[in-house]
């Protein structure tokens, strides 16, 4: 069996939505509990997904912060061989710079944008906010 071409192929690889085959033991990817307590409920589905797309490619990956692009949180990462790593956040290019936005208004996330010396846009470094940041 190959890999997968549609969420429909991944969802029924899985058993399905009516009947998930369950998940697999956590590896982890640490997520800061006031995600969960006090942000799960305030925050839009758009705003959820790219937020926790950001801790997965940190955290989930031991880091800090990491450069990731635009397409990568709307389609995810493949590689050079095709192989689909991840399915990014699952929204639109349009919500996802509206969800970035809105996360860094409210100071969640920060953002580092730079610049090449000919003037082009490199990839964002994103990072979640921590209270004892300067």
């Amino acid at each position: 069996m190959g890999e997968p071409k549609s969420t429909k192929e991944i969802i029924e690889r899985f058993g399905g939505l009516d009947r998930f085959k369950g998940f697999s033991r956590p590896n982890t990817t640490p997520t800061p509990d006031e995600l969960f307590d006090l942000f799960l409920t305030e925050l839009t589905h758009a705003e959820l997904k790219v937020l926790l797309y950001i801790v997965r490619r940190t955290f989930g990956f031991k880091k800090d912060a990491d450069r990731i692009s635009l397409s990568q949180i709307v389609r995810g990462i493949k590689t050079k061989e095709g192989k689909q790593l991840d399915r990014g956040a699952g929204v639109t290019k349009k919500t996802a710079i509206l969800a970035i936005k809105r996360l860094e208004e409210r100071g969640l996330i920060e953002v580092t944008r730079s610049r090449t010396e000919d003037g082009y846009n490199e990839v964002n470094l994103y990072r979640l906010r921590f209270q004892d940041d300067r």
